[in-house]
């Protein structure tokens, strides 16, 4: 069964283990022949975000029963065992089975990985999924350039879609960003405003009503559904509808050696329970993005559409934050153009899939 831990007994090595990797890490035997499998699993979310509740706890449900019980869970939520930023290391050291690894947090990590967070590419979350999903199954472009390396593998992708501008005063147009500073979730949405002359400021989500409240900050970048539990309606008259300000990819992974030592049984039912957990979640993220505009309306905020040629106006002025950091890749020795290409093409191939599922 899958049971929620409270940490207490591994938090202390594991810590310990992000640091020194595999010198703390509880040895965990392999069970006896015909026994379940015990997965520690752990992340960064609340139980009540949909990354946990409709995706690491809808994969790990689903798993359990492609494997008839074969593999059970333990799953802790919550940073219980490890910041966003630890997982890459403890995942990789086996001190944690199956971790979050988000590619914002990770820039120094797995710098090509925010190719999915860069503006302009695509505003839904099914889309992006499916095409970062691509890129790092085996055999893609950022699976053989960063994660593999790593000896990580994912197992299904998830992204929040689409960051809006939330301001008191309408934003058509990209030259009013200029001078306005501006929160920032920090990786290639600050090099956006930096681009569209706004100033970001790094600001953690509890931080946000607050800073807006008191002037400490002119603007904020959130996706929709982050901007609810903040109450960000009550500080915030206005907000964008479709400006291409990127969005936040995320990925859930385990370590290529663990894998191996999985039977085929259960590597194929983890294979086939990541690919429903990718389409459940990102459909649970389109339509949570939805709930959330109308909840913000219903506030008081006035969600402004833009037109054709102002969403133009938007998508020239950020084409030179994809060419800026494909070059900027190139220079830190790593394949920025090919990455931003196979970006673009898979993102192609997702929609054409969506065309042809809807005749």
């Amino acid at each position: 069964m899958r049971t929620l831990g409270n940490g207490a007994g591994l938090t202390a090595c594991l810590v310990a283990a992000v640091a020194l990797l595999t010198a703390c890490t509880p040895a965990r035997e392999a069970p006896a022949q015909g026994a379940a499998r015990t997965l520690v699993v752990a992340d960064s979310y609340p139980v009540t975000h949909p990354a946990s509740r409709d995706g690491i706890v809808y994969f790990t449900d689903r798993v359990r029963e492609l494997t008839g019980g074969g593999l059970e869970v333990e799953y802790y939520p919550s940073e219980q065992l490890g910041k966003a930023t630890d997982y890459v290391k403890l995942v990789a050291s086996r001190a944690v089975d199956i971790g979050v690894v988000s590619p914002p947090y990770l820039s120094d990590k797995l710098p090509l990985s925010n190719v999915g967070d860069l503006p302009g590419l695509s505003t839904d979350s099914c889309t992006t999924a499916r095409a970062v999903g691509e890129l790092t199954r085996e055999g893609g472009l950022l699976h053989r350039e960063e994660f593999a390396p790593r000896g990580l593998r994912t197992l299904f992708v998830g992204v929040v879609p689409q960051y809006e501008l939330f301001t008191n005063g309408p934003v058509t147009d990209p030259a009013q960003l200029a001078g306005l500073l501006t929160r920032s979730p920090g990786g290639v949405v600050d090099q956006t405003l930096d681009t569209l002359g706004a100033t970001p400021v790094s600001l953690a989500g509890p931080e946000v009503y607050e800073a807006m409240s008191r002037g400490t900050v002119d603007a904020m970048t959130l996706p929709p559904m982050s901007a609810v539990p903040f109450r960000l309606d009550e500080v915030a008259s206005h907000a964008t509808e479709g400006a291409p300000l990127g969005g936040f990819t995320l990925t859930f992974a385990i370590s290529e050696a663990l894998w191996q030592e999985l039977p085929q049984s259960h590597r194929d039912a983890m294979a086939r329970a990541g690919e429903e957990t990718s389409r459940h979640l990102c459909a649970v993220m389109d339509e949570q993005t939805e709930q959330a505009r109308s909840t913000l309306e219903d506030g008081g905020m006035t969600f402004t559409s833009l037109s054709p040629a102002q969403q133009q106006r938007w998508q020239a002025a950020v084409a030179s934050v994809r060419a800026e950091w494909a070059a900027d890749m190139e220079d830190r020795g790593r394949p920025g153009r090919a990455a931003l290409t196979a970006m673009q093409t898979a993102l192609d191939r997702a929609r054409d899939g969506d065309v042809e599922a809807a005749r």
